[in-house]
This record gives structure tokens, C-alpha cells and sequence, in this order.
């Protein structure tokens, strides 16, 4: 079952965040990350500097790789031991699909990064943002891997403060041995990691980096630069450029280059607002528990449950998802304050939370995303190895739709080793997919309807009264 920190612990809210930390939910890893660009904004006490400290340890990779001629030299291995780490686990964040464990840069994609910025460094550029753009032009680089690194430079200051957090609660179990010294903290009985907290005003759960290839925004205040990149690439309507051709401007085109940098350090840095979460990555945690308590669900599975039973335990859960969206005003989860659909994550996570909650006294296993070799589970429903029953969540708004329930549930049915699926589409204002979809389910055979049954939720926001 999802636990926040807070709640694994049984905390004063208040008293917590006042410390200015993340109450991180300890079992699910959550797609936040340490954005560069909120460093400065950090008043806490550890992290005083750590804006500074990145860009100093960055500055440092640039000057090794100034005086590099050879990628054997002792400068180029100097700066290729600055990249290389193990990412530190316990924060339980990142894009990890199974567990909350994570990963470093590994050894290729390390020299790919140095070639990069040495070729930027042999065109005249060595501002250290270089970095915090990377996840802007060069592939495989997102803003999880830049997030991985300042993790690891900024590895003393969040043992530190985690361990302040810890004593103030008297809450320590453990400790971690890092670089010569102990810090106290608390085990995740869920991994058995020791737990790194981290302030929230330094998080983001947004992919940060992905932003700044916009067009219009690069452009904003140099009309010039749009008309050099017009020279490079015919852009037509477009408003965004691929990696490649973010890259090969940076190489080519000193003013395009200057550009970029200047409106990346021009752009008001805002701490995200995790009331609203306009992501979905962690409003759904506390509304989940708010809808359980308020709308109670009573299950009943047998001792000698059958599969016939989980099904029907399955198709009650989603059944009152599809009430609590309908009819209880649940709908405003999966939209931001303007209306626009929140990804589809916030969806499934939405369904996690509630289902789970339910699920928890029934000795049913949910799970969610197993990794199994081919793709992710979102769901799955258990009592039992062989009584399994998977729900896949997709939205209409998902270009996969139809894909997902001829192609990708199939898979995972087969890997899942179980014979029972329901496809839960929640439409989100996209008729003319959910027509085709239902089109195509209509034309399958009567046995694949019995394995696969789809189930569709309204989740289109309800006109107001004076417009009903």
C-alpha cells in the first residue's frame, strides 16, 4: 500500500514541512527530480551554495576537457572520472519502472557527453550551463540523468539534511556510510534503503530540459536568431527542434548558441506547486486516501477464492472508479486548472491509490508496472500465483489506444501468465478515437471479449449549471 513518509511515521504534517522537506512516498518512485534551475532558490541551510557548487564541479569537466588533445589523455580520463558515479538509491524518485532503485551514466554515454561538450568547447563555449542543457540537444540525456549528477555533487548536503530531519523527529533506525563519514536515517522497509530526503523546493516534476527547444520562447526577445535558424532549417509552422537540430545550432551558430543560454538563465525559475500538481505525479496520494475514507467499498473474497472471484472483485473496483470520476466530482484529478488533460499517468496513479486502498484488507496483490521483459503490467489483481486479473489503463487521448488492446495487453497476458484483462479507457474529450476504438472492439471475436473486456469511464469535465 502507498505511505508517505509522514504517514509511514505518523508526523505533524505541519511541523515537517515547516523543515522545508518532501514528504516522499516511500513505495512508489515518483518522476521528480532536482531541477538546476531551482538550486538558487534553496533558503535551506545545507543547501545554501549548491548553485554555485554544481556550476564549479561542471566548470571543472569544461577546463579538463580545454586542455584535452586525445580521448586516452590524462585530462580527458580526469573528466570522464567526474561523470562517472553510482546513483545514490533512498530518494525514490526518477523513471525507474520497478522498484525505486536507479542508475548512473554508464560508460558510453559518457563519452558521448564529453565528445559534445568538447566539440562546444572547440567552437568557443565553455559556460558551464552547457550541462544543465544537455538534456536539450544531446540524445539519450534527460532531465533524470542531470538530476542523477547533481545528486551525486550534492551528496553531502542531502545526508546532512536528511539527517537533520531524522534527529528532529528522533526517527533514526540506520545509517549510511558515505565517503568516509556516517549519516543517520531511516530504513525503507519497502527496498531496504536507507531513506534521502530532499527539500521540495528544489524538486520538479516536470521534464525541465524538454522545454527550452521551443521556438517562440528561444526567440522571444531576438528576432534575429529565428531568422538565422530559417537559414539552417526550413521550419515552417513548427515550434519545436529535434535534439539534432538544437545541437547543430549550437555548434554552427554563435548567435542561436548565446540565445539559448541567455533565455535558460532568463527564465524565472518557480518552485512547483504540489497543491495543484498540474504533472499528476503527487496530488493523487492524498486524494486517493480522502475518496476511500469518504466512499467506502466493502470486498469480499473467499478463502477458497477462484479467478472468478478476483475478476469480480476487478470489475467492482473499476466500476466504483468509474462512480467516484462520474458522479463524485473525481474528474478534476486528471485535468489541470485550465482544463488541459494531465497525462495518463496521472490516471493510472489515480487508480493505484484507490484501488489499493480497497484492496489492502482483502489480501489482494496489487501491483503496478512489473517490468517483465517486453513491457510494463500497469495493473494486476491477485490471490494466489495462478488467480491473476491485469487492468490496463489508457485514455483516448493515448495514440495507443487501439495498439494497446490488440497488441500490448496480449503480450502481457501472456507474460503475466493469466487469462483475464479488462481494458479501463477513460475518455477525455476524443470521440473520434473512442469510436474507433470501440469499432475495432466490436469486430473481435466473441473469445477476445471474454478475455479482454473494456469498460469506459466519462471523464470529460461536466458542464456547470448555467451552461447545462
Amino acid at each position: 500500500m502507498p505511505v508517505s513518509f509522514t504517514d509511514k511515521y505518523k508526523l505533524d504534517k505541519s511541523a515537517y514541512l515547516e523543515m522545508g522537506a518532501f514528504d516522499v512516498i516511500l513505495d512508489v518512485d515518483s518522476r521528480l527530480f532536482i531541477d538546476p534551475a531551482l538550486l538558487e532558490l534553496c533558503s535551506i541551510k545545507e543547501f545554501v551554495g549548491a548553485k554555485e557548487k554544481a556550476e564549479k564541479y561542471f566548470a571543472g569537466i569544461i577546463t579538463l576537457l580545454s586542455h584535452s588533445h586525445t580521448d586516452t589523455d590524462m585530462y580527458w580520463k580526469q573528466a570522464d572520472k567526474l561523470l562517472k558515479f553510482k546513483e545514490l538509491s533512498g530518494t525514490c524518485f526518477g523513471y525507474s519502472q520497478n522498484g525505486t532503485a536507479g542508475n548512473s551514466i554508464g560508460k558510453q554515454l559518457r563519452y558521448v557527453i564529453l565528445c559534445t561538450i568538447k566539440e562546444l568547447i572547440e567552437v568557443g563555449e565553455k559556460d558551464p550551463t552547457l550541462f544543465e542543457l544537455l538534456g536539450v540537444f544531446q540524445e539519450g540525456i534527460g532531465c533524470d540523468r542531470i538530476s542523477d549528477l547533481l545528486t551525486f555533487i550534492l551528496a553531502p548536503e542531502i545526508f546532512t539534511f536528511t539527517q537533520r530531519v531524522i534527529e528532529q523527529f528522533k526517527l533514526a533506525d540506520t545509517e549510511i556510510r558515505y565517503r568516509g563519514k556516517t549519516y543517520k536515517t531511516c530504513r525503507n522497509e519497502f527496498n531496504n534503503k536507507g531513506i534521502l530526503l530532499l527539500p521540495s523546493s528544489i524538486l520538479s516534476p516536470l521534464p525541465v530540459a524538454d522545454a527550452y527547444d521551443d521556438i517562440d520562447w528561444i526567440c522571444a526577445e531576438n528576432e534575429r536568431v529565428r531568422q538565422e535558424i530559417n537559414t539552417y532549417f526550413d521550419l515552417g509552422r513548427r515550434k519545436k527542434l529535434s535534439k539534432i537540430e538544437v545541437y547543430s545550432l549550437m555548434k554552427s551558430n554563435p548567435s542561436f548558441r548565446a540565445a539559448l543560454i541567455s533565455a535558460y538563465k532568463a527564465a524565472p525559475a518557480l518552485p512547483y506547486d504540489f497543491e495543484k500538481d498540474p504533472a499528476g505525479e503527487y496530488a493523487w496520494y492524498h486524494v486517493a486516501k480522502q475518496y476511500v475514507a469518504q466512499y467506502p467499498l466493502e470486498l469480499i473474497l473467499p478463502a477458497n477464492a477462484s479467478i472468478t472471484n478476483v475478476i469480480e472483485i476487478a470489475e467492482k473496483i473499476c466500476e466504483h472508479f468509474k462512480t467516484l470520476i462520474e458522479d463524485n466530482g473525481l474528474w478534476y484529478l486528471l485535468y489541470n486548472d485550465n482544463k488541459k488533460p494531465k497525462h495518463e499517468r496521472a490516471a493510472q496513479l489515480l487508480f493505484f491509490g484507490i484501488a489499493d486502498a480497497y484492496c489492502t484488507s482483502n489480501n489482494i496483490d496489487l501491483s503496478r508496472e512489473i517490468d517483465n521483459g517486453r513491457g510494463f503490467v500497469d495493473f494486476k489483481l491477485s490471490r494466489g500465483a495462478a488467480d491473476k486479473v491485469l487492468v490496463e489503463i489508457k485514455l483516448t487521448s493515448n495514440g495507443q489506444l487501439q495498439h494497446g488492446f490488440t497488441t500490448q495487453v496480449p503480450i502481457y497476458m501472456q507474460q503475466e501468465k493469466t487469462k483475464k484483462a479488462i481494458y479501463l479507457v477513460i475518455d477525455n474529450g476524443h470521440p473520434v478515437a473512442l469510436k474507433n476504438f470501440v469499432d475495432l472492439y466490436n469486430q473481435q471475436p466473441k473469445d477476445v471479449k471474454e478475455k479482454i473486456p473494456y469498460r469506459l469511464i466519462d471523464g470529460i469535465p461536466p458542464k456547470s449549471a448555467s451552461k447545462a
